[in-house]
């Protein structure tokens, strides 16, 4: 193998590495700005959301909220 040929394919595999790792990179940053994004509208009342068994969130629809809301109500007006 000649230099040029190493250089060439030394250059080729460090340009995959980068952009590989600049793409997952990127992903992962996506994700932690949403996470972020869904943490702060439900610490300020935005959105509601319920973990499941798995430990993982997800939002409740507004129907759930509004049932439990009138099913409070009922209670209250009951005592």
């Amino acid at each position: 193998m000649d230099s040029l040929t190493h250089t060439i394919i030394a250059v080729g595999l460090l340009a995959i590495a980068y952009y590989l790792g600049a793409y997952l990179e990127s992903k992962s940053f996506v994700t932690r700005s949403i996470a972020h994004c869904l943490d702060k509208l439900e610490k300020d009342g935005f959105i509601v959301t319920k973990t499941d068994k798995d430990g993982e969130k997800e939002l409740v629809t507004i129907s759930e909220v509004l049932a439990a809301f009138n099913r409070a109500a009922i209670e209250k007006d009951k005592s």
